[in-house]
């Protein structure tokens, strides 16, 4: 299924080329907003509905320059800024208590549980959240989603050595706060996929 094809289609109105790159994409397009917007998986939730919206209306602006893949990842990139410019007008909640609050309505809920497994997701969260967008973008591109430096530079609409001088002042930053010596190389040197 060719994302190019299925972006004309909706050009034309296709109600059913739509359905299709919506669920092809809407769970890696999730993964990668809650990347940007460290770790806010709800926040996520509403940048990308908002994004397939403008992918609906905007679908006759592809003009096959890049992948389609690429163009979509754009629009939550720039609707993921839009929301962090948002939020900095805003006061701050904690996600936390927000999240606890309508858990503890869940007679399931186990309060130990949630604290263990929000631990490494808070470390992470708090890691990445003292990044720029744009080096966010590229560490979460490279290390959760496993796509290589060219796939990234695609995405990101910019020249390869970009993505990797990024990467390497991303390293350089995370490792140091603390970050386990295996998930950060410091040198400049790609760990794991890209």
């Amino acid at each position: 299924m060719l994302y190019e094809t299925l972006l004309n289609d909706i050009a034309d109105g296709n109600e059913q080329a739509f359905r299709k790159i919506y669920n092809a994409c809407f769970q890696q397009m999730i993964n990668y907003a809650t990347g940007l917007l460290s770790g806010d998986r709800s926040a996520a939730e509403d940048v990308v509905n908002e994004s397939f919206f403008a992918i609906w209306e905007q679908a006759d602006r592809f003009n096959g320059t890049g992948s389609a893949e690429g163009w979509m990842r754009r629009i939550v990139r720039n609707k993921a800024v839009d929301w962090i410019r948002k939020q900095r007008e805003k006061p701050m909640t904690s996600a936390l208590e927000s999240q606890c609050a309508n858990e503890s309505a869940d007679s399931s809920f186990d309060p130990f549980e949630r604290v263990a497994q929000s631990t490494m997701a808070d470390q992470l969260r708090n890691a990445l959240s003292v990044l720029s967008i744009e080096h966010r973008e590229a560490v979460w591109l490279c290390y959760f989603e496993e796509l290589s430096i060219s796939e990234i530079a695609a995405i990101a609409g910019c020249p390869e050595n970009t993505i990797k001088t990024r990467l390497f002042h991303a390293r350089k930053i995370l490792g140091g706060i603390g970050l386990p010596r295996d998930s950060v190389d410091t040198s400049g040197r790609a760990v794991g996929h890209c």
